[in-house]
């Protein structure tokens, strides 16, 4: 019989299972080093019903006691899912004003957008009608970048280059 995973509260209030694959790709994301990728995820299990903003805070703290400079990019980085729109210049990425507070940005400021190779600088320009956790890309950028409408992009204040090799090792081992 498969032992069920704990389900978190998302900020919405929705409830999600735990995918600790998912949790996984995020360390990975952030820069966690290979030999310490597994006793991280064997130190994070959350308990029922914790919501996703208590669990990020204790990932963290884990982190910062096993790799400290992936503990600040993991505080860092944010999942978007990419979406072409003319409103974006080239250069620029239009998100919602929350999503660059959480980011801990302001209008302007450069953010790091990663995809399967290194990431590319983008000014940050605030949208109101852009959703949260999306960001406006110019449609002309995403093709040069090989990114499609849809996909899911690493966001980051810091910047942090992660070998394309490495990143398909890591991302075949935790799909």
């Amino acid at each position: 019989m498969k032992e069920l995973s704990p389900e978190l509260v998302k900020r919405d209030g929705r409830r999600e299972e735990y995918d600790r694959a998912k949790l996984a790709r995020s360390l990975m994301r952030a820069g966690v080093a290979p030999n310490t990728l597994a006793g991280a995820l064997d130190r994070i299990v959350p308990e029922p019903n914790l919501d996703t903003g208590s669990l990020r805070a204790r990932i963290e703290s884990e982190l910062e006691l096993l790799q400290p400079s992936a503990a600040r990019r993991y505080a860092t980085t944010r999942t978007l899912t990419a979406r072409g729109s003319e409103q974006a210049g080239y250069g620029w990425a239009c998100l919602n004003p929350e999503t660059v507070s959480r980011l801990g940005l302001r209008p302007g400021d450069a953010v790091w957008l990663g995809h399967e190779g290194a990431p590319a600088p983008f000014s940050i320009e605030c949208h109101e009608g852009v959703e949260r956790g999306q960001a406006w890309l110019n449609p002309r950028e995403m093709a040069a970048m090989g990114v499609r409408d849809g996909v899911k992009l690493a966001a980051s204040s810091v910047y942090y280059e992660m070998p394309a090799a490495r990143w398909l090792n890591w991302r075949s081992a935790y799909p």
